[in-house]
């Protein structure tokens, strides 16, 4: 049985390659996936178990939406980057962001401002990116070109007030991008409306979200995930707790609770500022680095757990190298990538073992799962 119904844009979008699956099917295709990769690499190791998401659509708190040279506002056509469906918001956006997207697609016809052409490189509007958290709050980011003249961005400034006057209790800003690069953020924020970011709150924790902080894109599913890595962690405390890749401090900040020192290591400049104002608001203590995980010296910390979230490429081998030989009893290792995950594992092995795992589903209607790995040291 397949689930036509959900996208009625499916042949056409790109954006949620399994929407055609039935759930549960999709459950244990990501299960067979992680344990496929594991054996593909050897290893021994069986993931039994995948926390569903607590929503399967209407979870996804984080969208952006190309407007093209036409102004149509919608996401990208399959294939085709300079193609846009006109009106398309998806299935699996925030049901507030689904609002705001009509608001913004009608703002777009009447604005009287230029759309950006791919092509050509000209033109003002870009991209609308709309964010929504848990506490029912709304940031929408309008990136647009560089204007020409002081008349240009005066006019972007006006049409911008309309904007925020038909969307009053949304948080608004106007990003400009200073290069022809075609990315979904600019390089300078005007706040227009409100304070330029808004407040997430995920199993009693704040978390300051500006307009391209990197976050967890579902915040229900951010809850499991946070139960899951806690769960883990619960017989586990000391003097010391070191988050090697803390981005904006989602897991630094309820596990710190359990140690009398937190260190925190992230190779970007704005995600520890975020990460430090995300620590002062839960009252936290943390002294966080901005530094390339293979560049900071951790080896010498002689933490009681070190928790490892990487991007999606997974560990640095020199990483790999130095779990090695430093002398850390507990990993907690969370990966968005189980293929990676798998290479990693085995060039572990003999050093750690998995004594826990578990996936969880942060991603209906696509590939993409996480998994969360307890390691011992052998």
């Amino acid at each position: 049985m397949a689930n036509e119904d959900l996208c009625p844009n499916k042949k056409l979008c790109g954006s949620c390659k399994w929407s055609h699956i039935p759930y549960s099917n999709q459950l244990e295709q990501k299960l067979s996936d992680i344990n496929g990769s594991f054996k593909l690499h050897g290893l021994e190791i069986t993931c039994s178990d995948i926390t569903p998401a607590p929503k399967t659509s209407h979870y996804r708190n984080r969208m952006d939406f190309a407007i093209d040279f036409q102004g149509k506002v919608g996401l990208r056509e399959k294939g085709k980057w300079w193609r846009v469906l006109d009106g398309h918001c998806c299935f699996i956006s925030d049901e507030k962001i689904e609002e705001l997207f009509h608001k913004v697609r009608e703002w777009t016809t009447s604005a009287g401002l230029t759309f950006f052409d791919r092509k050509a490189h000209t033109g003002l509007l870009r991209y609308a990116v709309i964010r929504s958290t848990a506490l029912g709050e709304t940031l929408l980011s309008i990136i647009t070109s560089e204007p020409t003249d002081d008349d240009e961005s005066n006019k972007v400034r006006e049409a911008l007030d309309t904007l925020a006057n038909m969307a009053p209790d949304t948080h608004l800003v106007w990003s400009i991008a200073h290069t022809i690069s075609d990315v979904s953020r600019g390089e300078t924020i005007v706040p227009i409306h409100h304070e330029p970011y808004v407040l997430e709150e995920i199993s009693n924790y704040r978390y300051y979200i500006h307009p391209f902080t990197f976050f967890q894109t579902n915040s229900s599913g951010a809850r499991e995930l946070l139960n899951v890595a806690q769960s883990y962690c619960s017989d586990i405390s000391g003097k010391r707790f070191v988050d090697l890749y803390c981005g904006s401090g989602f897991f630094t900040i309820p596990l710190s609770e359990k140690f009398q020192e937190t260190i925190g290591v992230e190779i970007e400049a704005e995600a520890i500022e975020r990460a430090q104002e995300n620590a002062k608001l839960n009252k936290r203590e943390i002294a966080f680095h901005t530094s390339k995980t293979e560049e900071f010296d951790w080896t010498t910390l002689q933490a009681d757990l070190v928790l490892i979230d990487p991007p999606r490429a997974g560990l640095h081998d020199s990483v790999i190298e130095e779990f090695k030989k430093a002398p850390v009893e507990t990993v907690l290792y969370v990966s968005c990538n189980y293929k990676a995950l798998a290479r990693e594992l085995k060039l572990l092995a003999g050093v750690y073992e998995v004594e826990k795992m578990q996936a969880i589903d942060m991603f209906p209607h696509t590939p993409h799962v996480e998994v969360v790995s307890l390691l011992r040291r052998q």
